[in-house]
């Protein structure tokens, strides 16, 4: 079935809002993540209806409740852009290749830090190495899935207020952004190829 007028109405109006903001202070940066999270939002709920409704998917429905929102920001997303797919797309553009290996300095040198204890918001090391391995990993179902789990890790972050409204995030927002946006590209492309 084809991608809907509105559905491609709606993600090129939130598109549009997100390329009025620049990254090169702190408020513009957490408002363009925030607006182009809805858009990838927006894509990975549509690529798992769409997998779901081929029964081509590696998850259950039949016990769905609520959307199940962090498998389908990651696994199903990942599934739906194929891992090879998505992970060579990522590596073979410069900028996001670059951000990608800046995220990956980021947690490996402490600066920053993405997995956090989602009550008191207590970093948790043993979890960033894991995800920084995974991020370094030459398997790219599980990089695929790592570049996924940082986005969304973030985005929790930013959501849920364990990421300070302050100038140093600037850091961490400007290669995740470029990594978002680049995500978002892809996955539209294979939409649209998809005609879900």
């Amino acid at each position: 079935m084809p991608l809907s007028k509105q559905f491609l109405g709606f993600l090129s109006r939130w598109q549009h809002k997100a390329k009025e903001y620049n990254i090169n202070d702190v408020s513009s940066c957490f408002d363009k993540f925030f607006t182009l999270y809805v858009v990838f939002n927006r894509i990975y709920a549509e690529a798992t209806f769409s997998l779901a409704r081929r029964r081509q998917c590696q998850f259950k429905t039949e016990n769905w409740t609520l959307f199940p929102d962090v498998e389908a920001a990651t696994a199903h997303i990942l599934q739906f852009m194929n891992a090879n797919d998505f992970v060579s797309g990522i590596m073979a553009d410069d900028n996001s290749a670059a951000a990608l290996r800046e995220i990956m300095k980021l947690i490996r040198d402490e600066h920053f830090f993405i997995k956090l204890d989602i009550v008191t918001g207590n970093r948790q090391r043993d979890r960033d190495l894991k995800l920084l391995a995974d991020l370094e990993s030459e398997n790219l179902a599980t990089k695929g899935r790592a570049i996924l789990e940082t986005i969304y890790s973030i985005r929790c972050n930013m959501f849920h207020g364990h990421k300070e409204f302050d100038e140093v995030q600037i850091e961490i927002l400007q290669p995740i952004i470029v990594l978002l946006e680049k995500t978002i590209t892809i996955a539209l492309d294979k939409l649209r190829r998809n005609d879900c």
